[in-house]
């Protein structure tokens, strides 16, 4: 049996504290699982590989570009130079990361097999958050093999350069949604197809929250109805579209009457968490009507209490390539309503919620906090779906896999 070298560069110590986004949970997630069965001997590479120059967790979500681009070569260098001391015929490479990955194709000639999964395309987010659509993935990919001679910044070379590299030479890329095959087989043509596999992650068993203590600490009358949504603060996250919708409600020509809730789970995190932390701040002070409430970044029996509490769970992601908060939000039996993403798609089922474009995103929202029988059955049929994907089953599928 062969030994599996696993690079997270986000498995730190106590990661679910803190907001580190859904690498950091999976990489904590399939090393517990993996603890647990024992499919093959197990090797987690994590920052501490780097000693002293070691981030915390804290540090790594408040890097600047130029920060994190140097932690990501120092964490490349570190990580290579310790599989190459492996021997390739008795070991298999599992990338958790790719920006952060090792030297791809110094470990494809040296004989190693590298499998990498895709938590996120880097390249497909660039040009949907940064670049607002305007120009799709696979023309920036052409455009850096046209201008990749020439001077530019590291984080540039980060992104395009580290994730062509993980297409050309790793032998199986993972990835959560069909919806993000598609982009990489476009993006990488002569590369990517017959690689891709897609495994999405499932659900974890619902922990047990009492929603008493979180309504007392916000204040929460009972009777009110209570929205949910939960995510690291990040424009990709759309919580603003959210907030936008809701005022739009408000001042719409039949604006909600009963007392209606939104709890804002989440701290900010990476490069523009904190500018548009403020961003939304400013929005909620704009409602009148519906309470916003911000308990930051909430993580077991807290977060689990949170879902106790909601009557509907949003998911206003603009990029997400599978969501698990959705998932959770599911297997707590709380009906979703998401806009377009691929982690959407993939997740949520018509008999579970609605996928919705912002301009209907509160007149659905109004429409299912007044429908109480289409909440109750919604919910039965979540907790049903969710039960029947769970994370463990995907675990021991991508165990078989990579061996």
């Amino acid at each position: 049996m062969k030994q599996v070298i696993y690079t997270a560069a986000h498995a730190v110590p106590a990661s679910e504290s803190i907001p580190l986004g859904g690498g950091a949970a999976i990489a904590r997630r399939l090393t517990a699982e993996w603890t647990r069965t024992q499919p093959f001997p197990l090797e987690v590479l994590g920052p501490s590989i780097l000693g002293n120059e070691a981030p915390s967790g804290r540090d790594i979500v408040t890097f600047s570009e130029s920060a994190y681009a140097r932690f990501c070569r120092a964490f490349e260098q570190a990580t290579t130079e310790a599989i190459l001391r492996h021997n390739p015929a008795g070991t298999i490479v599992l990338a958790n990361d790719i920006s952060e990955g090792p030297d791809f194709a110094r470990l494809q000639r040296a004989g190693f097999r590298t499998a990498a999964i895709f938590h996120v395309d880097v390249v497909d987010y660039i040009a949907s958050i940064y670049l607002r659509g305007w120009v799709r993935p696979e023309t920036t990919v052409r455009w850096f093999a046209r201008l990749r001679h020439l001077p530019m910044p590291q984080i540039l070379k980060l992104i395009w350069q580290k994730q062509g590299d993980c297409v050309r030479y790793a032998s199986h890329l993972i990835v959560p949604s069909a919806a993000m095959k598609a982009t990489l087989e476009r993006c990488y043509p002569e590369h990517a197809p017959g690689k891709v596999l897609v495994l999405p992650w499932g659900s974890e068993p619902s922990q047990t929250g009492t929603q008493s203590d979180i309504r007392g600490e916000l204040n929460i009358p009972p009777g009110a109805k209570v929205l949910l949504t939960l995510s690291r603060i990040s424009p990709e996250k759309g919580q603003h579209l959210l907030l936008q919708a809701l005022l739009d409600w408000e001042h719409s020509s039949t604006p909600p009457q009963e007392p209606i809730h939104l709890v804002l789970c989440g701290e900010p995190a990476y490069m523009q968490g904190r500018k548009y932390a403020q961003k939304l701040h400013s929005l909620a002070a704009r409602l009148r009507h519906i309470k916003v409430h911000f308990p930051g970044h909430v993580s077991g029996p807290r977060k689990a209490a949170c879902f106790a509490l909601a009557d509907l769970y949003i998911f206003p992601s603009i990029h997400e390539s599978y969501g698990l908060t959705l998932m959770e939000a599911l297997s707590a039996g709380v009906p979703a309503i998401c806009l377009p993403s691929h982690g959407a798609s993939e997740v949520l089922r018509p008999e579970c919620g609605a996928i919705v474009t912002p301009e209907t995103l509160w007149p659905t929202i109004r429409d299912w906090l007044a429908g109480d029988n289409l909440r109750r059955n919604a919910a039965v049929s979540a907790a049903a779906y969710a039960a029947s994907h769970t994370f463990a089953n995907t675990a021991q599928q991508l165990a078989r896999h990579i061996q």
